[in-house]
């Protein structure tokens, strides 16, 4: 019987509970103001790929307003920047990009605008400092390093001939098992 209260007691909290939710006042008015968007924008970020835009927004939310270098859908590394995409950089108050030499047009495309380029910033870079990741000997000292130790086994794939040759051969050896006669059988 105490079990039973006690379960229905607790049934009755969160029901009310949640129906507490559901309950407005009609006194509270909406104080907001259209104006408010426009103070808190804080102006137009260009990035330089979509994932760099996700990132400002995440950061920032609605009080910038982003604009990506690439409309189309070109690959990062092939983007070569339009005198669209030039204007449009420098109308943008702030730049962000990846960096670590990901984009191989940015650094000439600033230094080519000169004082007409936004203050630019990567969003990537190395815990040392450094502005160029060297992937390339990365992945060869890796790729040597998982050759040599790594975790692999040797495995044949394939069969070796003079495993078991006994198979469909007429004069078939049951290996001492007498019910060991479906080898060459239809229905096996």
């Amino acid at each position: 019987m105490n079990n039973t209260v006690r379960a229905i007691s607790v049934s009755l909290i969160l029901i009310l509970s949640s129906l507490a939710g559901c309950l407005t006042d009609d006194e509270i008015t909406d104080t907001s103001d259209d104006n408010l968007d426009e103070i808190l924008n804080y102006g137009t970020v260009m990035v330089s790929t979509y994932h760099v835009g996700e990132l400002v927004s995440a950061v920032a939310g609605d009080s910038v307003t982003i604009d990506y270098m690439s409309q189309d859908n070109i690959p990062v590394h092939d983007y070569e920047p339009s005198a669209a995409d030039l204007i449009r950089l420098q109308e943008a108050d702030i730049f962000l990009y990846h960096g670590l030499n990901l984009e191989p047009w940015v650094e000439s495309t600033l230094s080519s605008l000169g004082d007409d380029a936004p203050p630019s910033y990567m969003t990537h870079a190395m815990p040392t400092g450094a502005s160029n990741l060297a992937y390339e000997s990365m992945l060869i000292s890796d790729l040597c390093e998982l050759m040599n130790d790594g975790p692999f086994e040797g495995t044949t794939l394939g069969m070796v001939s003079d495993d078991h040759d006994d198979h469909g051969d007429e004069d078939h050896d049951d290996h001492g098992d007498e019910d060991h006669d479906d080898h060459g059988d239809e229905d096996h």
